[in-house]
């Protein structure tokens, strides 16, 4: 499903609207499944937003581990997990618009 994806969170924190202003959102193919988690050791559910204009699985934003949809209506979703930086794994929210 191609989406665009605004981030909700920078380092772990939330973004109030002023700091979301002004950042355009992320456009890529949304694919929301379970993968084996190498960290964790164990199957997890993941959401992965994919670069629309390759063949080959690039992550346009850092995966997110242990999704969870928090609500969905109107073509519109909010999907909320871990999102493992190079320093550390820290909560991640996205708001998903349907293209």
């Amino acid at each position: 499903m191609r989406v665009r994806v605004q981030l909700l969170r920078r380092n772990g924190r939330v973004l109030n609207r002023d700091d979301q202003k002004g950042v355009p959102p992320f456009v890529g193919i949304l694919r929301v499944g379970e993968a084996r988690d190498l960290e964790l050791g164990r199957p997890a559910v993941c959401a992965r937003l994919l670069d629309p204009a390759t063949t080959s699985e690039i992550d346009i934003l850092p995966m997110l581990s242990d999704a969870r949809l928090l609500w969905a209506e109107n073509r519109k979703m909010r999907l909320t997990g871990i999102e493992r930086l190079k320093e550390a794994d820290v909560a991640q929210t996205w708001s998903v618009e349907f293209d």
